[in-house]
């Protein structure tokens, strides 16, 4: 009888160069998490309606619980960066914990909600990007682009520009764990 594999709770954070390329500017990391969240959507609009709601592995999500997850984390990111005050210790989220084979725990909050509509997904996910770029377009605005604002259980306090380009980086990965 095989055993249940259980996360195990991380005691660092993850370094940042796994995502962040400080060469890339906030247009570049705006414009690529824009072109990436409509290939996301695009692939998410051309699974079949009987796939849609179905795991895509044993233990893994659905398309539209993934869907579903990548909005909640946006819409998360740009709370806590609407939420942050200059000068104010960070909210402490603590560390994320990981399965041995990579799989992360998703944060307290963006766990996926079963069942969900494609066009409510796909409407979901388009204002919730939205409210991320403003949140961080608002950081740039008050020249506080560099200011660590966000924590975050993997990679510690980030800035609103290392948001923006894990936004971009979150689009990816689901989207590389999704295709075919």
């Amino acid at each position: 009888m095989m055993q249940d594999v259980q996360p195990t709770r991380l005691t660092a954070y993850v370094p940042k160069e796994y995502f962040y390329d400080a060469s890339r500017t906030l247009q570049q990391d705006t414009d690529g998490a824009r072109d990436r969240l409509r290939e996301f959507m695009d692939w998410l609009r051309s699974v079949p309606d009987d796939a849609l709601h179905r795991a895509v592995a044993p233990g893994k999500w659905s398309p539209a619980e993934y869907a579903d997850h990548v909005a909640r984390a946006n819409w998360l990111f740009a709370r806590r960066l609407r939420e942050h005050r200059p000068g104010e210790p960070l909210e402490d989220v603590g560390f994320g914990a990981m399965f041995p084979d990579g799989r992360v725990i998703a944060h307290a909050g963006t766990e996926p909600m079963p069942g969900r509509d494609r066009e409510a997904l796909l409407s979901d996910l388009q204002d919730s990007a939205r409210a991320l770029e403003d949140a961080v377009n608002a950081y740039l605005l008050e020249g506080r682009l560099d200011e660590p604002c966000m924590p975050h259980q993997y990679f510690g306090p980030l800035t609103a520009r290392e948001t923006m380009r894990l936004a971009m980086t979150h689009y990816e990965r689901h989207l590389s764990q999704l295709r075919p």
